[in-house]
């Protein structure tokens, strides 16, 4: 029951990211953005899994290298994102979002609510200071 209560954490909180970034015509919206948390937070949980199989096969497995993988592919699949045009370079908020994503659904996944809810409540906060950001760089000019 309480795997089930981490996914539905994180799809909670992932979807008000993706939500920001379908409003703002990003290019990963609600959709890309939960089913980035589904996954990290799935490939968490079945670290967990497989560390509790393994003990009771009378082995130990070390759980941190599966969250290990899924950070480096994150990493990867983050940098898909990233556009390069003439002197211009795009999505690299977008990518930080994954990234973010990702890791707010592993400290979830661990069993850390409030960590990862600060996390991602952060994140949104940040997100949300653009409008901020261009009105304050528009009075400097």
């Amino acid at each position: 029951m309480e795997h089930a209560l981490k996914i539905i954490v994180c799809l909670v909180l992932s979807f008000f990211i993706g939500l920001e970034r379908e409003t703002c015509h990003k290019e990963a919206g609600v959709r890309t953005i939960m089913i980035i948390s589904l996954g990290a937070v799935t490939f968490t949980i079945c670290a967990f899994l497989v560390a509790d199989i393994s003990e009771l096969k009378g082995f130990r497995f070390d759980f941190s290298r599966i969250i290990a993988y899924v950070i480096s592919g994150s990493g990867f699949f983050s940098g898909l994102v990233v556009m390069r045009n003439k002197d211009h370079i795009g999505g690299i908020t977008t990518s930080a979002c994954i990234w973010t994503t990702v890791a707010f659904s592993v400290i979830v996944g661990l069993g850390y609510y409030m960590l990862g809810t600060l996390v991602a409540y952060s994140m949104w906060c940040i997100l949300k200071t653009k409008p901020l950001y261009k009105f304050i760089s528009k009075e400097d000019k």
